[in-house]
C-alpha cells in the first residue's frame, strides 16, 4: 500500500484517538480482557505522549491523507522502543506495519542511536514474526497472567503464545 509516514503532529489527534481506542479494545482482547475503551481515555493518552521529548508518535496515512496506523515510541534507559504498533485491519498485511518499523529505525539512526526495540504481549505473534522478520531478536521480559475470575480462561502455553518452542529451564 502507498503510504507515507510521519511524526504525529497536534492536527492528528483526532484521527490518534480513534486508532488509539482501537488499538487498546483489541489489545485488551487479545490477552484476555473486555475491551471496552472509551474515546475520553484514548484522548488522554493521545494527550500524555504526542509531542513530548521522550515519547511520541509516527502516523501512517494513505494517499488521501487517512491515518491507517500509528507506532507509539518511548524513550526509557536510553533505549528507544515501541510500545504500541496499530494498522487498521483493511490495510493489514499490506507492508504498512513494515513501512512504520523501517521509519522508525531510519529515524533513529539519523538522532544517533543505533538499536531500536520492539515491546509487544507474547500473545501478538503476527507482530513477533515480524519483528523477528526484521531483524528483531527476543530482549527480555514476558509478562504472565493468572484468571482470579469465577470461569477462569485456560492459560496458554508458549507454543502457542509465541509461535515458537521454547525450552523450559
Amino acid at each position: 500500500m502507498d503510504t507515507r509516514i510521519r511524526a504525529a503532529s497536534p492536527s492528528d489527534r483526532e484521527g490518534l484517538t480513534h486508532l488509539v481506542r482501537e488499538f487498546r479494545d483489541e489489545h485488551s482482547l487479545l490477552i484476555g480482557g473486555q475491551g471496552g475503551c472509551t474515546l475520553d481515555e484514548a484522548a488522554q493518552e493521545v494527550a500524555r505522549y504526542l509531542g513530548r521529548d521522550d515519547a511520541g508518535y509516527f502516523v501512517a496515512v494513505d494517499p488521501t491523507g487517512l491515518p491507517v496506523g500509528f507506532r507509539r515510541w518511548e524513550r526509557r534507559d536510553g533505549f528507544y522502543f515501541t510500545r504500541e504498533l496499530y494498522i487498521i485491519p483493511e490495510v493489514r498485511r499490506q507492508g504498512v506495519a513494515r513501512a512504520l518499523i523501517r521509519h522508525f529505525e531510519r529515524w533513529l539512526l539519523e538522532n544517533g542511536q543505533e538499536i531500536a526495540c520492539i515491546s509487544c504481549t507474547p500473545h501478538n505473534v503476527a507482530m513477533i514474526a515480524l519483528a523477528r522478520a526484521e531483524g528483531y531478536g527476543i530482549l527480555n521480559t514476558i509478562e504472565m497472567r493468572k484468571d482470579l475470575g469465577a470461569s477462569p480462561r485456560t492459560p496458554r502455553g508458549e507454543r502457542e503464545a509465541l509461535g515458537l518452542a521454547w525450552k523450559v529451564l
